[in-house]
């Protein structure tokens, strides 16, 4: 499947775990991170890889133990590709 953008919906799941960045929150909308966000972002890493490597989505879980940020998730998407050779 080619990537084709994020939808509207990733912007709004953000948009909520600004205003409300709790477990609460999370567990009631991980089925949105998953279709919404994780989904295309492992379609954008799929289509760069054959250039750029293999891809890999960074963890939603915020590390809080020496971070001045205690909220538990991070309010973007991100990963990296490895370069071949």
């Amino acid at each position: 499947m080619a990537f084709r953008g994020w939808p509207a919906e990733a912007f709004d799941f953000y948009e909520g775990l600004e205003a409300d960045n709790t477990k609460t929150y999370w567990t009631e909308h991980k089925h949105l991170y998953e279709t919404a966000v994780k989904g295309p972002m492992l379609e954008l890493l799929a289509d760069l890889a054959p250039e750029f490597g293999e891809g890999k989505v960074f963890r939603p879980y915020r590390d809080v133990r020496f971070s001045a940020d205690k909220t538990p998730y991070k309010t973007a998407v991100s990963g990296v590709l490895s370069l071949k050779g």
